[in-house]
């Protein structure tokens, strides 16, 4: 099956969030696409109702199983888990293939990506966003040259021919055993180190994250947000399919949710009605008061 070829790496926590991604990557794509899932802990059950899932909207999901105790000695803190890590062996996991779109499952997708897909990456390895957050200061933590641009790693489209060819993923463990103690973000900082000066950067709409569009989500037409904004990326602890959601851009995940769970539609209904006056009563508040209540 040719077409678009997309890898998740996820564990059983993140399987509601995934299918919402998923629908939303089905439903404005044209071409054909495959989904492989990299996993080391989901249940058959599980793995047989999401190819049953992507079936349905007429895509292929192929189960990539990796041992469960490939990093268990690696750093992990805060929301992360050790699945994050399992993008790195996409060269090797997938020696049939010779590119892959990367997609976190706390992504949206509003439109097409395939021109992004299938884009010249002129030499490059990987092609992704810059990371929004820090930036600057995750290049000079890990000694990275100043002109290098810090990226974050939600997006990632991976020439895997190329990376083959120019690693080992005895280099991958290599960096990971040397630079245990300096990782903050641990798969990001891997990327960024092992892949610094082979990185194609690539316009924020392809991974714009939630903190940078919130205001711009009530203020910008509906049709510019859709080309403006063709990945919505959910940074951060906060997630959307989590109760007391207080982050921005709920609207681009509640369209999808709509459409995967229609047991709670009402409730979605009710949240993204309320979505703009939420915005405006927080606005007022911060205009007779000077700063944002919560």
């Amino acid at each position: 099956m040719d077409g678009m070829k997309v890898a998740v790496t996820i564990n059983e926590n993140y399987i509601y969030p995934l299918k919402v991604m998923l629908y939303s990557l089905f439903a404005t794509q044209k071409e054909p696409v495959t989904v492989f899932l990299i996993h080391s802990s989901i249940s058959a059950k599980n793995v047989e109702m999401l190819k049953a899932f992507c079936s349905s909207y007429g895509a292929l999901l192929a189960e990539i199983p990796v041992s469960d105790q490939l990093f268990d000695k690696a750093p992990i803190m805060q929301h992360f888990t050790k699945e994050m890590y399992y993008r790195l062996l996409c060269p090797w996991i997938l020696p049939e293939e010779e590119r892959v779109l990367y997609l976190d499952p706390d992504t949206i997708i509003n439109d097409s990506l395939s021109e992004f897909y299938h884009m010249d990456l002129a030499g490059a390895a990987i092609a992704a966003v810059r990371e929004r957050c820090t930036g600057m200061d995750d290049i000079k933590r890990l000694g990275l040259k100043p002109d290098t641009v810090y990226i974050n790693s939600g997006v990632l489209l991976m020439d895997l021919k190329k990376m083959r060819e120019e690693m080992d993923i005895e280099e991958l463990w290599h960096v990971l055993r040397a630079r245990e103690e300096e990782l903050l973000f641990p798969d990001q900082d891997l990327i960024n180190i092992m892949w610094e000066g082979k990185i194609k950067y690539v316009k924020d709409g392809y991974n714009l994250h939630v903190n940078v569009l919130y205001l711009k989500e009530y203020l910008m037409p509906r049709a510019q947000k859709k080309s403006t904004c063709r990945i919505m990326h959910y940074i951060g602890p906060q997630k959307p399919w989590n109760s007391g959601y207080k982050g921005g851009c709920y609207s681009f995940w509640g369209r999808a949710e709509w459409h995967v769970n229609p047991s709670k539609r009402y409730l979605l209904a009710a949240r993204l009605i309320l979505g703009p006056w939420r915005f405006i009563r927080g606005l007022y508040l911060f205009v007779i008061n000077h700063k944002w209540i919560k």
